[in-house]
């Protein structure tokens, strides 16, 4: 009669394993696929109002540099900032930003 007992409490701890098998199969799953979208928009290209904004951004950036209160250190801040903003512009888009340079005093 043991060996019966043996033989039923066996069956339950199998399936327990295959449904924690399947859990854990089930939760990499989901996390592939929430990897997977996340990919997907970020890949996604930028759409013209994106490279209208950003360059909006830099021309702002380099307009800053005019303000009259800006000390010197301040101001080669903002110049390493808008230049970095630039060469990030040329990478994404492939051309530069219509505004490349501080305005003329």
């Amino acid at each position: 009669m043991k060996d019966v007992s043996s033989s039923r409490d066996a069956t339950p701890r199998r399936a327990n394993k295959l449904g924690c098998l399947g859990l854990i199969v089930g939760a990499i799953a989901f996390i592939v696929a929430v990897y997977a979208i996340i990919i997907y928009f970020i890949s996604q290209g930028a759409t013209p109002e994106d490279e209208a904004g950003e360059e909006r951004g830099i021309a702002q950036c380099w307009q800053s540099m005019a303000a009259p209160e800006m000390t010197d250190r301040a101001r080669r801040t903002t110049e390493e900032r808008c230049q970095e903003m630039t060469e990030q512009f040329e990478l994404k888009y492939g051309h530069p930003p219509s505004v490349t340079q501080p305005p003329s005093s």
